[in-house]
């Protein structure tokens, strides 16, 4: 099962036409397996770029963790610094 093809996808784009265009032209082919190549090749268009945007949003975490943590780090000196 993939996520609805709708939303953009922009490195998968030439597959999504592909297997519409599979789709289209053969009615019951869909059904009896005619489309699946093009189907693997999506799924693994799909995994890839879901792969890049969880490496991307790990970065993101990260980066915000670091300056959470600065943050939390200033505010007990700061706490220590007025006693």
């Amino acid at each position: 099962m993939h996520p609805p093809l709708e939303r953009p996808h922009p490195d998968c784009q030439d597959a999504i036409a592909s297997l519409k265009r599979c789709h289209e032209e053969s009615k019951w082919g869909k059904w009896v397996g005619a489309c699946n190549s093009i189907k693997e090749e999506l799924d693994w268009c799909l995994r890839k770029e879901k792969e890049a945007m969880r490496d991307a949003n790990l970065i993101k975490a990260r980066a915000w963790d670091a300056k959470f943590e600065a943050y939390v780090a200033k505010k007990q000196q700061n706490q220590q610094n007025s006693r």
